[in-house]
């Protein structure tokens, strides 16, 4: 690929998201959700969450504040052979 092409390909926008954990509810206690319940996940806190880049698991990380944003700090990063053990 010419050095021109890879350049361009470069500033492609990607969606980055972070799961902090996961859970499974009825719709009945979907429906019983108000403002300040808590809803349980799967991980502890302190735990490292899940890093996706556009879907897909990129790295695990650690939640963390900085100049009062949340901020995530990437821990492990995963090789394409990996990801798959860690789904």
């Amino acid at each position: 690929m010419p050095a021109n092409s890879m350049n361009m390909l470069l500033d492609v926008p990607l969606g980055i998201s972070v799961q902090l954990g996961q859970t499974k509810m009825s719709i009945r206690q979907l429906l019983k959700l108000k403002r300040g319940k808590l809803v349980r996940l799967n991980r502890l806190s302190g735990e490292a969450v899940d890093v996706f880049i556009d879907g897909k698991l990129l790295a695990k990380g650690e939640v963390t504040v900085e100049n009062n944003q949340i901020c995530v700090r990437v821990g492990t990063l995963y090789s394409a052979s990996e990801k798959f053990k860690n789904l």
